[in-house]
């Protein structure tokens, strides 16, 4: 991760802005607004690496906050909430 995170921590974010602040990696945020299923913004409680977020869902099972990776990679290549040919 190449931008400190911690100038974004507490900040409301748009879905777009983090994707691309945090590509790749797994954030958290509260107090969402939604459209649908997909996250529109939220104030941004953390971003975690993949090598962490096992024990971070572990350790905040009970947080009222939504945790989502900002680019998935399978077969059709789903990312940050729309299907994608691949190209």
């Amino acid at each position: 991760m190449t931008i400190n995170k911690n100038q974004y921590i507490g900040k409301r974010l748009t879905w777009d802005e983090t994707v691309s602040l945090f590509p790749d990696l797994w954030v958290a945020f509260k107090d969402c607004e939604m459209s649908g299923i997909d996250i529109e913004n939220g104030i941004l409680v953390d971003v975690i690496p993949d090598k962490d977020i096992k024990t971070y869902r572990i350790q905040h099972f009970n947080d009222d906050i939504r945790i989502d990776r900002t680019t998935e990679d399978c077969i059709v290549r789903y990312i940050h909430g729309e299907i994608k040919e691949n190209l």
